[in-house]
């Protein structure tokens, strides 16, 4: 199913997903600020990736025609504004559980970006 996204920046995204199990930290063992414990052993405290578990569309900050135009160089270009948050779209089967985590948003009228 396709679920909506809003939250104030991608950290929070990011932060959302893994509280939901939906994503999951990948640290650079190679990374000299992972502190090993032993001869293989380290703590995970250095670089790291965010890998989703599921697939998903982020779009980021999202910004609207203000109806005003901009002239610059010669160019004429539409003005526009960020629509307040940080949004993305997930396509997966979430349980009740992993839905009541996620800062879900009701589908918008007319979508930037949709499941091909």
């Amino acid at each position: 199913m396709n679920y909506y996204i809003k939250t104030t920046d991608e950290a929070a995204l990011w932060t959302a997903l893994e509280t939901a199990g939906l994503a999951e930290k990948f640290y650079d063992q190679e990374d000299e600020l992972n502190v090993p414990t032993g001869e293989k052993d380290w703590v995970p405290s250095g670089a790291f990736t965010w890998l989703a578990k599921c697939q998903l569309d982020i779009i980021g900050t999202i910004y609207v025609p203000t109806g005003e135009t901009i002239e610059s160089n010669g160019l004429i270009t539409q003005a526009t504004e960020a629509i307040e948050g940080f949004h993305a779209n997930l396509l997966a089967d979430l349980t009740t559980e992993q839905q009541s985590l996620l800062p879900l948003i009701d589908a918008p009228a007319t979508p930037v970006r949709v499941w091909a």
